[in-house]
């Protein structure tokens, strides 16, 4: 296969890293083919961002390594995922006034999108994204494509997603040392999620996607397709699993496994056919019995915390599609249910969308980001194919300019 066509995603998470790797035709979704994916446990990354450079590349390294022997294929560079509470986003806006009156050009647009761009950082941040919301155009607001229209002042919308730059540096670093050549592009987690698990359809009606990681919980909200608000909580699923281990005096494995295969996160869910307890080994001791209910009751107060959170980060936005909730703690038995108490909307988990190959390896919430990166990879490469397409040129020229580069000059 050609090498232009393969695409890898490397999330980068607080409990795991993942890497899956697609084959794309020119970048096509519909063509794209899931052929690898490969992880390794995250030991030197905490609430999303990399304390420990040496760690984390040999964990990048296996997680490559994984996703190289199952795809047969050897990976050169990668769409990097990059979260963490670092990660921040606002509204920013621009006017400028139309070159040429009264049709709105191309390049009418993009001073109006540098104008916009052009936003006072804080010391130690870069900035990752600038993406449209809208455009007003004279005193025509809420406008998708201004180009073409007829106007004199043109004003553009846009978020601007930024990150710290010392938590940017030690991800690239860990990269670096664990022997990948080229990052193709950073992408920020939640956005990455995105394209993964949400429609143009949800996007444009209004909705919400909460990425429950192991370190925080990552929120993404767009209405109109077009991105309204971004959050980063402190918490997520290991909060969740340190609780268990402390209150019911469990090792942290033995608290992972009673979280994701005995737990719930309502304790209204939980039945009197339920209540038998739970046993569980502490090393070479005998077996302890642990009620479901307390486990349960212990769940719940977490995900309390964290649903509230993200309420209260929604505030009383309108959101016709609901709540989407993925993430690997997602699944956990009851969070939908307890969700929709704390929250006015519907609540559903969001898996990654169906794409060919070795979906079965990778249709789970855990791999949305990973997913996620390898499509965000895709639309990029066409993106600028049909930019490169648009520059060269055409007729006899192109002939012309196609020879002068078969023979080097």
């Amino acid at each position: 296969m050609a090498k232009e066509s393969i695409i890898a995603g490397l999330d980068i998470g607080s409990s795991k890293i993942s890497v899956v790797v697609g084959n794309a035709w020119q970048g096509q979704r519909e063509g794209l083919e899931i052929i690898g994916v490969g992880h390794a446990p995250s030991e030197g990354v905490r609430r999303g961002s990399v304390v420990d450079i040496t760690q984390t590349a040999e964990a990048i390294r296996k997680a490559i390594s994984d996703a190289e022997l199952m795809s047969g294929v050897t990976i050169e560079s990668a769409c990097v995922g990059i979260s963490g509470e670092h990660i921040v986003g606002q509204t920013s806006h621009g006017v400028v006034a139309v070159a040429n009156v009264p049709e709105i050009s191309q390049a009418d647009v993009e001073r109006a999108m540098t104008a916009a761009r052009a936003v006072s950082i804080p010391a130690g941040r870069d900035i990752l994204h600038v993406i449209e919301q809208n455009f007003v155009v004279d005193t025509q607001n809420r406008i998708k494509e201004p180009l073409g229209m007829s106007g004199a002042r043109l004003e553009a919308y846009a978020y601007i997603i930024t990150s710290g730059v010392t938590a940017m540096q030690n991800l690239l670093n860990s990269i670096e040392k664990a022997g990948l050549t080229h990052v193709e592009t950073l992408v920020a987690a939640p956005l990455a999620s995105t394209e993964a698990v949400l429609s143009q359809d949800e996007r444009e009606v209004g909705i919400a996607l909460a990425d429950i990681g192991d370190g925080t919980t990552e929120i993404i909200v767009y209405k109109e397709d077009a991105i309204q608000h971004t959050a980063v909580l402190p918490v997520g699923g290991q909060h969740v699993t340190n609780d268990i281990a402390q209150y019911l005096k469990v090792t942290l494995p033995e608290a992972e496994e009673l979280k994701l295969h005995r737990g719930c996160a309502w304790t209204a869910l939980v039945g009197p056919e339920d209540t038998e307890p739970i046993p569980t080994v502490v090393g070479t001791n005998r077996p302890r019995f642990i009620d479901k209910v307390d486990l349960a009751q212990i769940i719940e107060y977490r995900m309390v915390e964290i649903l509230e959170a993200l309420a209260y980060e929604l505030g009383d936005m309108q959101l016709p599609a609901g709540l989407m909730l993925t993430g690997g703690t997602s699944l956990m038995d009851g969070l939908t249910e307890l969700a929709e108490q704390i929250i006015p909307v519907r609540v559903q988990v969001g898996y990654p969308k169906e794409l060919k190959g070795l979906t079965d390896r990778v249709n789970h919430p855990m791999y949305a980001t990973g997913i996620g990166l390898v499509l965000y990879g895709s639309a990029l490469r066409l993106q600028e194919l049909e930019l490169s397409s648009r520059q060269r040129p055409s007729g006899l020229g192109a002939l012309m300019q196609r020879v002068k580069e078969w023979f080097g000059y």
